[in-house]
């Protein structure tokens, strides 16, 4: 990954997206790219269109010397990443969602990292966060950091998969991202078969040379979170392909979960 886009609502999630950032790119060596959506201006739609451009061109400036005041303060950041990252700044009018994405592609970046709060409003809960927004829309990599993250380095990535489905494409896709950091990918599965619950919780397994970790669990979520306390592992990987995305928004909303409940850096895959 050589170039990431971090978006920004100048909450202390997106500070600890943004700080986290900052030293990845150090160890990858990539450029960063900040990035402010001006939704108020989205609004003002009964302003005569050349008042209303003169507008959008004014809240834009402002919130730019705004976006760069906020790049330079970030006091839990350790001084040798400070300079390290090259640096740009966007501000662009719309809403939040259809905003990233289109930056991310005008942009050619090759993961969008997002803050996730540790809370929610029932506007959220109800409608979707901009981070659940971009779930399956997102033109690239989706790398979510809990608020309360802070970034130690990569040695272990947990990709979680679906052993009903062949995803050897996103291993290798994952392993590709893990290069760079010298970090190792371990695939592990939870298995929620009603007649395996009462075995071993935590089993290791052979799949063609390949070392793949299976969990015991009556539930997904807690499994998933009994596999990262139980190994050192510094980040969450997943795949998930867009008809089990459908299927997951409507059967418990997995990915809103996982994205909203992860403990580690959640890297989402997409297809």
């Amino acid at each position: 990954m050589r170039r990431l886009l971090v978006a920004t609502d100048f909450s202390p999630a997106a500070r600890t997206a943004f700080e986290y950032t900052l030293q990845l790119a150090a160890h990858l060596q990539a450029e960063v790219h900040l990035l402010f959506i001006n939704k108020v201006v989205s609004a003002e739609t009964s302003l005569p269109e050349q008042h209303r451009r003169a507008l959008i061109e004014r809240d834009n400036r402002e919130y730019g010397k705004k976006l760069q005041r906020w790049a330079r303060h970030y006091p839990d950041q350790p001084r040798e990443y400070v300079a390290a990252p090259n640096l740009h700044f966007h501000v662009r009018p719309g809403k939040a969602a259809s905003g990233i994405i289109q930056a991310a592609s005008e942009l050619q970046v090759e993961a969008i990292v997002l803050g996730g709060r540790e809370k929610h409003n029932i506007r959220e809960h109800l409608f979707g966060s901009v981070t659940t927004q971009l779930i399956g829309r997102s033109p690239c990599p989706m790398l979510i950091i809990p608020e309360k993250a802070r970034y130690q380095k990569l040695q272990s990535i947990a990709l979680a998969v679906d052993i009903t489905l062949s995803e050897e494409r996103v291993f290798q896709q994952l392993k590709e991202v893990a290069k760079p950091l010298e970090a190792s990918v371990q695939p592990f599965f939870v298995n929620m078969l009603p007649g395996e619950q009462d075995k071993i919780k935590l089993e290791q397994l052979d799949a063609n040379g390949q070392r793949i970790d299976m969990v015991r669990d009556r539930e997904i979520t807690s499994g998933i979170t009994y596999y990262l306390e139980q190994n050192q592992v510094q980040m969450l990987a997943m795949y998930i392909p867009r008809r089990a995305f459908h299927e997951h928004l409507l059967h418990g909303h997995l990915l809103r979960y996982m994205a909203w409940h992860t403990p580690l850096p959640l890297l989402l895959m997409r297809e």
